[in-house]
C-alpha cells in the first residue's frame, strides 16, 4: 500500500541540521509518509542518520548520488520516486512543526497546492514570519505569488502539474515554479507558521554572492518574459510576471547595494524582515 504523501529532502553538505530535519518529520502526527533523501554530495545519508540512532522504514534513500547538481536536478530524481498522492518539499536544514502535514494536506486536496507561513530562524532565535500568522488563508494568483520574498515550501497534489520540477535550473525555481501553478489554478496560503526556515549567513541563496547570482536569474527570466515564450504566460498573468520579477530584482539589488562591503553580510531573509521590505519582523529580535 503506497503512502499517502512523500517527502522529499535533497542533501548537500548538510551533516549539522539533516538530524533535526529528519527528526522534525518524524515527529508529525500524519505519520502516513515515506521521505526520499537524494544525495547531492556523494554521501549516504541513509547510513549517517543510521550512525547517529536515527532510523525508519519510511526513510527511502535514491539509489543514485551525485555532486553539487544544482536546485532542481536532485527534486527531480528524487520525484522519480514517489508514490504518495501528495508532495512535500523539505530542505535539509528546515524543520516542520508537528501538525504541519495533518494541516496541510486537506488544502492540498481541495485545492491543489498549499504553502504555510515561515517561521524563520537563527541561533539567536525566531526573528519572524514570512506573513501575518493569523491562521486565516487566502488564494494566490501570479501577481500574488510574486509579492512573496520568502522561498516556496509547498505540499502539492501529485495530479497537479508542475508537481515535478522543471528543467529551469536558477536559482528561484521554487518562484517560477509556484508562479506557473498559480498560473493554472490559485495556490491556498494557509497563514500558519508551520514550517521552521533556517537563516544562515552561509547558506548560498541568502548571502551577498548568491544575490548576484539570483540578479543575473532575474534578468534572464525578465528576458524570457519580454522576447520567449513567457514560459507560456499570456495577457494579465504575463504582465504580472513581468512586474513582479521587476520588482524582485529591484529589492535584490537594494539588498546588494546595502550590504556591500559589510564584514559579515547579512543574509538576504534577515535584511528583508529587519528592514520592513515583506514579512513580519520578531522586533524583540531585531
Amino acid at each position: 500500500m503506497p503512502p499517502a504523501a512523500s517527502i522529499i529532502v535533497p542533501c548537500y553538505n548538510c551533516r549539522e541540521t539533516i538530524c533535526e530535519t529528519i527528526d522534525s518529520v518524524l515527529a508529525q502526527t500524519f505519520t502516513d509518509w515515506e521521505c526520499i533523501l537524494v544525495s547531492d554530495d556523494n554521501t549516504s545519508y541513509l547510513d549517517f542518520l543510521a550512525g547517529q540512532g536515527i532510523s525508519d522504514q519510511r526513510l527511502i534513500e535514491h539509489p543514485e548520488r551525485s555532486y553539487a547538481t544544482g536546485t532542481v536536478a536532485p527534486r527531480n530524481r528524487g520525484f522519480s520516486l514517489v508514490r504518495g498522492d501528495f508532495v512535500a518539499d523539505l530542505d535539509a536544514d528546515d524543520r516542520w512543526k508537528p501538525t504541519r502535514l495533518e494541516r496541510l494536506l486537506p488544502f492540498a486536496e481541495q485545492h491543489g497546492c498549499v504553502q504555510d507561513i515561515l517561521e524563520c530562524f537563527n541561533g539567536s532565535g525566531v526573528m519572524g514570519y514570512s506573513g501575518a500568522p493569523d491562521e486565516s488563508g487566502c488564494l494566490l494568483d501570479v501577481a500574488a505569488v510574486l509579492t512573496f520574498d520568502f522561498p516556496f515550501h509547498l505540499v502539492v497534489r501529485r495530479d497537479r502539474a508542475g508537481a515535478c520540477w522543471s528543467a529551469h535550473n536558477s536559482w528561484v525555481p521554487d518562484v517560477v515554479r509556484t508562479m506557473l501553478l498559480a498560473a493554472k489554478n490559485p495556490v491556498y496560503r494557509l497563514n500558519e507558521p508551520l514550517l521552521e526556515y533556517r537563516v544562515l549567513s552561509t547558506s548560498m541563496s541568502q548571502s551577498l554572492s548568491g544575490a548576484q547570482r539570483i540578479d543575473e536569474d532575474y534578468g534572464a527570466i525578465l528576458e524570457q518574459l519580454n522576447t520567449g515564450n513567457g514560459f507560456g504566460l499570456t495577457g494579465s498573468d504575463l504582465k504580472a510576471a513581468l512586474q513582479g520579477f521587476r520588482r524582485k530584482q529591484v529589492l535584490n539589488r537594494r539588498y546588494m547595494a546595502d550590504v556591500e562591503g559589510d564584514r559579515e553580510p547579512m543574509p538576504f531573509i534577515e535584511w528583508v524582515l529587519v528592514n520592513g521590505c515583506s514579512g513580519h519582523a520578531n522586533r524583540t529580535f531585531a
